[in-house]
């Protein structure tokens, strides 16, 4: 883990982890797709398991007492993360 204990830092953690998710499940998908001609993931599951990443270094981070600022970042980023989802799937 990465000793930093810093809100822009938690952010930008927070930002960057389920933008890589996606990319791999993507990209995982995609393989799956043209090898078996089916997609293992809808897109919905993929979303969800990308918001759900966070949570791996969320709790790394709030497990130990003093990167408490990091880990508030993770968890602001992760909240907007989930009202984006929810917005653009119940409301679009």
């Amino acid at each position: 883990m990465l000793k930093k204990d810093n809100f822009a830092f938690g952010t930008m953690l927070g930002s960057g982890i389920p933008i890589l998710f996606y990319l791999l499940f993507s990209a995982l998908n995609k393989a799956m797709e043209i090898k078996l001609q089916r997609m293992i993931f809808e897109q919905n599951t993929i979303f969800v398991l990308c918001i759900v990443a966070n949570l791996i270094p969320f709790r790394q981070y709030m497990q130990k007492g003093y990167y408490e600022q990091t880990g508030k970042g993770i968890l602001l980023v992760t909240f907007i993360y989930a009202f984006i989802y929810m917005y653009v799937k119940f409301f679009s």
